[in-house]
């Protein structure tokens, strides 16, 4: 009964992410409060369904606890994980309370549940060091706290989650009354409740309609599955009278990165060690404005493992990741400093993907601007691009494997379906319908050796390609399909996307246009075709302006570790000569020569080209000097370099890190760079945690 209620309560919160996305307002508006939440709570679910063996309340809470430290991720998630794991101590001392007086461990009465509740919101206090009112801290505690006076009784399951369900409720309409920010009532300004608290209230909701039997959430075949189309969608009254937010900058943010680590603690620390150690850092997690503190907005939450020993999460936003990382390190006990989880996300970006780049007053806007989506350095112009629908032509590819997040979803843009499988459930995962949480899931679970699984890619059929032929021509307009091979030896992609078309009717086909561009990642030509759909171009001049770009200008450079060595050998052992390595520590420098190709480059010769080797590094600053001075030393007379793109796994602030080094060493970049996080396929399969690419055209 109590899985039931952590799945009855996932289901609810799950069913109501894009609204909670929607009015995320604090701490800043990066549209991730809905997401991070469904995270926290997807994966442990599911967990309580596959393990028949939890028949018994400690084992329930106890594993719930483990899984939602684990997988929580951002502000909300993180404090939802110290509920479940609060709640799970004290389903335990009850536990061990009745065992010493020979009563059951396996039961609690519904009095007793509601002591644990009310017990577990007196310590919500301790998921951060300064609780903010009007937040999910606050409209946790109060709610459970209320729960129990200590003559409470309640005569069966529904009435108490009912009474909970109430109480909730009316704390959540107290928040734009109590959340002040610098005397400003920040979600009063903005329209909206706490999106946190929000999403707690649905977790309350839905254990209650459950107890019901008014949940139909529950029963979506969709709720634990990855790589699917979403079809979420907030509904109710409640969801129009949000319907105009038009203040998302109410609150921001002087730090960048949302950054967060699940450490294993070596024997003899404990959570307050970590708290500690953060506290005495330059005032970290302070209310001042002392401008070289780590980081704000610290959430920390200890749980054991469930292999044995304790595990610490902890959450901070700040501007220097690596800093946070590296203070981490002396209290795992893994020695080799690969934490049970990193993440690193660029808040600025997604607040500008999800509200629009409107700037703040604090400046951190002129921060984000090397993070910002638009490559033509135009935001308002790049905003209109995404709704062409008097574009003269229809662009299909694979733009959700290499796009930045906000080109994916541009209105005359077809993906054709890719997937990846892994070894452990064999059930093929279509990266469309990713998301940046499914790559850092994958990734973390990658970095271990005790969690990493095998993956494969595999190609759509041919029947699929001519189904996303057939919508694209259903547009009415010609289609520009771009394709990265036509040997089939490298690729079954280039064979099947020739035999969809084959499988057209002479008119549909005499609809369709193949650009073969040969340099593996594809979204720079992509990106180009877009900027060439929105300034009215016809198919043909775009075909023939993507293909001098492929042919004459456009330039790469990778970045290799060890690591990454060693995996794409293992995928792909005909890329590398006889002997070839990277030794521990060092990163390879390769790409194409930094000129322009006056003569062109002949399509069969790209890989090899884009594979030429420049140098090896020492450490990954060096590499990023060494590739600098590649470009400096290359480039010619007046010509400048745009069209920036910077793709990275898992560390984003690599990708600042190296922008910082190409201005600094003079090289003039036309536009605004864009740095974004690689999807599935460039994460997992062709990526490693840490890697970072870079992408750019060479302008007279």
């Amino acid at each position: 009964m109590l899985s039931q209620l952590f799945i009855s309560g996932y289901a609810k919160l799950g069913s109501n992410i894009d609204l909670l996305n929607r009015i995320n307002v604090y701490p800043i508006a990066d549209g991730d409060t809905g997401t991070n939440m469904r995270v926290c709570l997807k994966l442990p679910s599911r967990n309580l369904v596959l393990d028949q063996s939890s028949n018994s309340l400690v084992r329930v809470a106890s594993n719930m606890a483990a899984d939602v430290l684990l997988n929580g991720q951002g502000n909300s998630g993180t404090i939802l994980s110290h509920f479940f794991v609060s709640l799970a101590e004290e389903i335990g001392d009850h536990s061990s309370s009745s065992s010493m007086n020979n009563n059951s461990d396996d039961s609690l009465s519904i009095d007793e549940f509601a002591m644990c509740l009310a017990k577990t919101g007196e310590k919500m206090k301790d998921a951060v060091p300064n609780p903010q009112e009007g937040t999910i801290i606050s409209v946790s505690r109060d709610s459970c706290a209320q729960l129990w006076t200590g003559d409470s009784s309640y005569s069966n399951l529904k009435e108490l989650l009912q009474t909970w369900n109430d109480i909730a409720q009316s704390e959540l309409e107290k928040t734009p009354d109590q959340l002040i920010v610098n005397g400003v009532k920040v979600l009063e300004k903005a329209g909206v409740v706490d999106s946190g608290a929000q999403g707690f209230v649905y977790l309350v909701e839905g254990m209650l309609l459950a107890s019901e039997g008014k949940l139909p959430e529950v029963f979506d075949p969709n709720l634990f599955k990855t790589g699917i189309k979403s079809t979420t969608t907030a509904g109710g009254d409640y969801v129009e009278d949000l319907a105009a937010l038009n203040d998302h900058n109410v609150c921001d943010s002087k730090y960048q990165f949302c950054t967060e680590a699940v450490i294993l603690l070596k024997e003899g620390t404990t959570k307050k060690d970590v708290m500690d150690m953060l506290d005495s850092h330059d005032d970290c997690g302070s209310d001042d404005n002392d401008d070289n503190e780590l980081g704000d907005s610290i959430a920390c939450v200890s749980a054991p493992a469930k292999e044995g020993g304790v595990m610490c999460k902890i959450h901070i936003h700040t501007n220097e990741p690596q800093t946070f990382f590296d203070k981490l390190k002396p209290f795992s006990c893994d020695p080799n400093g690969i934490f049970r989880k990193e993440k690193v996300e660029d808040m600025l970006m997604m607040k500008e993907l999800e509200h629009g780049n409107s700037g703040s007053s604090d400046g951190s806007s002129d921060r984000s601007e090397s993070s910002s989506s638009c490559c033509c350095g135009d935001h308002d112009d790049h905003k209109k691009q995404i709704d062409l629908c008097d574009a003269k032509f229809t662009i299909l590819g694979t733009g959700q494997l290499w796009l930045p997040p906000k080109e994916r979803t541009f209105e005359e843009l077809h993906s054709f379906p890719m997937f990846v499988v892994p070894a452990t459930t064999g059930e093929p995962i279509d990266v469309r319908y990713t998301d940046s949480t499914d790559t850092i899931l994958a990734l973390n679970q990658q970095r271990n050796p005790d969690t990493a699984i095998t993956y494969t890619t595999a190609s759509s059929s041919p029947m699929q390609m001519k189904i996303e032929l057939l919508a694209a021509i259903a547009k009415g307009k010609p289609v520009l399909v771009f394709v990265f091979s036509a040997d089939s030896k490298v690729s079954a992609f280039g064979r099947n996307v020739k035999q969809a078309i084959e499988m057209l009717d002479p008119d549909q086909k005499d609809m369709v246009t193949v650009l073969l561009h040969g340099w593996g990642n594809e979204a720079s030509f992509l990106l180009e075709a877009i900027e060439c759909a929105r300034d009215n171009k016809t198919i043909d001049e775009t075909y023939d302006i993507c293909n001098d770009y492929a042919n004459e200008s456009y330039c790469k450079i990778g970045f290799m570790s060890s690591d990454l060595c060693r995996k794409m050998k293992a995928w792909r052992p005909g890329l590398f000569p006889k002997g070839f390595e990277v030794k521990d520590g060092q990163y390879q420098v390769s790409g194409t020569p930094a000129c322009l190709r006056t003569s062109g480059c002949p399509i069969e010769t790209r890989t090899q080209v884009s594979m030429g080797h420049i140098g090896m590094g020492d450490s990954m600053m060096d590499a990023f000097i060494m590739a600098a001075q590649h470009i400096k030393n290359g480039l010619k007379g007046s010509q400048k370099v745009t069209n920036v793109l910077i793709p990275c796994v898992g560390r984003p602030d690599y990708g600042h890190v190296l922008l910082d080094v190409l201005k600094k060493t003079g090289i003039d970049i036309v536009g605004t760079p864009n740095i974004y996080s690689e999807g599935l396929v460039g994460s997992v399969i062709m990526g490693s945690w840490g890697s970072v690419n870079l992408m750019y055209k060479i302008i007279e």
